[in-house]
Formats: structure tokens, sequence, C-alpha cells
């Protein structure tokens, strides 16, 4: 990766096989290409996170009045512990900003202590718990909702 070029783009239509090719290698229970498909229709900020102009990670973001709410994010199983997780949330919340967003907000399953890891380590923290938020093979888990407060 040392010379490579790690940047940012907006997700288009023809992206999605590849989205959805790590989405699926990430998530037992996954996110279709139709749900992605209207992420990007409905105006969401749909982002890639390309390595030279591979994909290697993506994020659906939603932003309205003064909240910005983190859909779904993920990095290629092959490209994590690098620190690209924290520069794909440094990047949606400069987004956010840019939207006048004074809250962040996210959930993240109880089951990923990693993930919640490099949420607090942003600043991001618990506020409320969703039962059953999230579907899994052998039933539902819950989710921890967790947000962050924005300057202006």
């Amino acid at each position: 990766m040392a010379n490579a070029k790690i940047h940012f783009d907006k997700m288009q239509i023809n992206d999605l096989d590849a989205v959805m090719a790590i989405e699926l290698d990430n998530y037992p229970v996954a996110w279709t290409k139709g749900i992605m498909k209207d992420c990007i229709k409905s105006g969401y900020h749909c982002i890639v996170l390309k390595i030279d102009e591979q994909i290697i990670g993506y994020a659906f973001l939603m932003t309205n009045y003064d909240e910005s709410h983190l859909l779904n994010m993920c990095v290629d199983k092959k490209q994590q512990s690098q620190g690209l997780g924290r520069k794909m949330l440094k990047y949606l919340e400069n987004v956010c900003r840019y939207c006048h967003s004074k809250v962040f907000l996210l959930e993240v399953r109880e089951s990923n202590p990693i993930a919640q890891s490099l949420y607090q380590s942003f600043g991001f923290k618990q506020i409320g718990i969703r039962k059953n938020y999230y579907e899994c093979i052998d039933g539902r888990e819950n989710a921890i909702v967790m947000t962050k407060q924005l300057k202006s």
C-alpha cells in the first residue's frame, strides 16, 4: 500500500457489485443491492473508499436537518486494521459538518467490540440500546446507539 493512492469517491450504481462483494464477505445478514441502490437514488451521501481504482470500503450516510445518521460502513476484510475505518469516519464527519449537522448518530452490533472501540476512540458515546435491531442468522441482536456531538 506504500505507493497506492487512497481516496474517496461518490458511489455510482455500477460500483454496487464491488460494494456487495465486500458487504457479503463481512456480514452474515447483508444489505441487498436494492437497498443500496435506493440510498443512492434518494440522494444520501454514498461513498466508496478506493486504493487506486479498487473499491476497498464504503459508507452510506443520511443527513437531514441538524442530524447525520451513519447507516452502513465497511472496509474490506483484507484491508482492515490499517486505520482505514478511522480515515473513513473522519471523512464522514467532515461531510456532517459541511451539512451543518450537530449530531452524528450510528448503531453498532453488541457483538462487535472492535467497531464499538473505534467509535468510542473517535468520540462517540453510547446513548441507548435498540432491542432486536439487527437480523442475525439465528434470530436478532441488539444495537448500541451511539452519538457524537459536533461543534459548529
